[in-house]
């Protein structure tokens, strides 16, 4: 199971590119970034976003009011399941804010933001959006590799 700060780490990388470099550097065919991981990666991810939030919580007494919750893992995140984080860089944008926008599709589906109806935001606002989640990890800490156990009495 990953922690919280594990998935803020990946979410981070996303963060951490400045994509004005990567669209103004030099002519590029197709700037991709590629990230892989298993349904055990997604799911955390997407719920920290918000995604798949149900106003009760599942429990053994309201299975059956519960049919048609929203988070159900097998439909969220299904073998071979991606997450896909799409940059459009426009050109003939106004203003600084305006020439980069994201969209999201899981499984290939476009998937509205958590936070709005619509399926594209400004780049800035999603990064706002999140910039709570994404500066609460310390990742010094978190990256720290275990210090080497000095005891003998492991096998």
């Amino acid at each position: 199971m990953l922690s919280k700060e594990q998935v803020i780490l990946m979410f981070q990388d996303v963060e951490k590119v400045d994509w004005s470099s990567v669209f103004m550097s030099q002519p590029i065919s197709s700037p991709v970034i590629l990230q892989f991981g298993h349904a055990e990666t997604l799911l955390p991810l997407l719920s920290l976003m918000g995604y798949f939030k149900d106003k009760e919580p599942l429990t053994a007494y309201n299975y059956k009011e519960q049919m048609h919750r929203k988070f159900r893992s097998g439909h969220i995140v299904p073998y071979a399941s991606n997450l896909i984080f799409v940059l459009y860089h426009c050109e003939n944008a106004k203003t600084p804010k305006e020439q980069f926008r994201v969209q999201m599709l899981l499984n290939e589906k476009v998937l509205p933001l958590a936070y709005s109806p619509e399926t594209v935001s400004f780049y800035e606002d999603l990064k706002n959006h999140y910039k709570d989640i994404l500066q609460s990890c310390q990742t010094s800490e978190e990256c720290e590799l275990a210090k080497a156990n000095s005891t003998s009495d492991e096998l």
